[in-house]
């Protein structure tokens, strides 16, 4: 459930809509895992609340500072940095390969094609929601990872910002284009 808290009230309406999911649940013979379940609570007020756990069926809800949804690490002021060391410790392990396959003399064509198949959908996966909302400390992070991959091949690797920017006009015609789709009236298609 996604929830826009601006005060108490809606606070009030977001656990009696979580309740009634509940009990939807139990009337339809589905098990709620509580254990399972996190609550994360997304704050860009400078003095933020303090909201008790949420409670389901007399067990309180664990309440989390970031949240793995879909292989994106989500934090609750949404800087992306917990994904940006996540993907880095994924992209320093794939980049020692890429090392030993350099120092046994493999072709670096070969080793570039490693590199784009193996390394470059780390940096790229979901990009277009959270690479343009980074930092410039976590932009330079990502970008330093293409940086090295580029000096153990021997040959330049494609630009992450270009690609990244590739993928979003991609999708953003996609939409556009596509009649159907929720967001299309909020984009227009300019000639040029």
């Amino acid at each position: 459930m996604l929830a826009l808290l601006s005060d108490f009230a809606s606070y009030q309406s977001c656990l009696s809509s979580v309740l009634r999911f509940s009990i939807w649940c139990s009337n339809n013979f589905l098990h709620m895992n509580i254990s399972k379940t996190k609550e994360m609570c997304i704050d860009f007020r400078r003095n933020r609340t303090v909201i008790s756990p949420m409670v389901i069926n007399d067990e309180p809800v664990e309440q989390r500072d970031s949240f793995k949804y879909l292989g994106v690490m989500l934090d609750e002021i949404f800087s992306f940095t917990e994904h940006v060391t996540t993907v880095q410790k994924k992209s320093q392990q794939r980049l020692h390969v890429l090392r030993k396959l350099r120092a046994s003399y493999v072709d670096r064509v070969l080793l570039l094609r490693l590199y784009r198949s193996v390394i470059e959908p780390l940096l790229t996966y979901c990009s277009i929601c959270y690479y343009p909302a980074l930092s410039v400390k976590n932009r330079n992070r990502l970008l330093k990872i293409s940086h090295v991959s580029a000096k153990i091949i021997g040959l330049p690797t494609p630009k992450l910002s270009e690609i990244i920017d590739h993928a979003i006009l991609k999708k953003t015609r996609a939409v556009a284009t596509e009649s159907d789709h929720r967001l299309s009236t909020f984009f227009h298609v300019f000639p040029s």
